[in-house]
């Protein structure tokens, strides 16, 4: 790590390599997570116009996965969606985003009871992305390699995040740096770089999800708020905005995705999540299929 990503905390994640299956044990001994239900999207579609009330729906896809080729995430896509895809470098990473977009508006579609070429987003007064048209559902979407996940609810606003596991991202340096005392110690205890990494990631991911769900940053840093709690226990968050002084959040971790760590959050609240595998070929007939009759 070069001195310039010694600085900036964010800029480990600048150059993802390899995902590395670890140990996640240093911080489940503060907590186990409440069992997170899983449904294969080939067995249980869900059947309900909106996510259950206090139930994050997450989606987990695989962006790398062969898709039949008369497949048309172009026809899915918005013009502004198409143009984002078309600056990115590399092919791979402009073919992750079309999946994940294209898989973000199905979803949106299957809840909404509508197309997704109908989908309008917007952005709220904090920047994060939502529904433009006035609705009760709410979601956030995130990747890393070929892992993309996307979460929907009613709960209120929800904030997910994964991230590969890499042994190279120095773990110590940043927690010692940008964490609370009680997380750099978590990390800084665990026995081997790659339980440190596996360590800083989950606990990482729990901030990133935490800040995405407020969707107006995290008063004084990295440091500002801990999660290195059990996960049944509330995040106490004070902004920097001022407009919403202190509110109470919850952060669960995702279930165990080899070679990834994951989290989301949503404010404090009996919630649970249910985890669902989705491909495309499923999404696109349980969106579109019940609309147009070719289920």
């Amino acid at each position: 790590m070069d001195k310039f990503a010694r600085q900036n905390p964010m800029d480990w994640k600048s150059n993802v390599g390899q995902a590395q299956p670890a140990a996640m044990n240093a911080i489940a001994a503060h907590g186990n997570s409440p069992p997170i239900k899983r449904n294969s999207m080939n067995e249980s579609f869900p059947q309900c116009k909106l996510p259950a009330a206090a139930i994050i729906e997450v989606w987990t896809i695989d962006l790398d996965r062969p898709l039949n080729p008369e497949a048309n995430l172009e026809g899915i896509l918005s013009i502004e969606e198409r143009n984002r895809a078309e600056r990115y470098i590399y092919s791979k990473d402009a073919s992750r985003f079309r999946l994940c977009r294209a898989m973000l508006r199905l979803g949106l579609a299957w809840y909404l009871e509508t197309t997704p070429q109908k989908i309008a987003l917007a952005t709220n007064r904090h920047g994060k992305p939502c529904v433009a048209e006035c609705s009760t559902l709410n979601f956030n979407v995130s990747h890393s390699g070929g892992l993309g996940v996307i979460a929907f609810t009613t709960v209120g606003e929800v904030g997910v995040d994964v991230e590969a596991i890499r042994c190279d991202v120095g773990a110590v340096e940043i927690a010692s740096a940008h964490f609370t005392r009680i997380e750099a110690a978590m990390i800084a205890a665990a026995a081997t770089p790659q339980e440190q990494a596996s360590a800083f990631l989950r606990l990482w991911t729990r901030k990133e999800a935490l800040l995405k769900a407020t969707g107006c940053g995290l008063l004084g840093g990295l440091d500002g708020v801990d999660v290195s709690h059990g996960p049944l226990d509330q995040v106490r968050l004070c902004n920097a905005t001022g407009d919403r002084a202190e509110l109470f959040w919850r952060v669960q971790d995702l279930e165990w995705i080899e070679g990834y760590a994951g989290a989301v959050a949503a404010p404090a609240g009996n919630w649970s999540v249910l985890q669902r595998p989705v491909r495309f070929e499923d999404a696109i007939h349980g969106s579109l299929g019940r609309i147009f009759g070719v289920m």
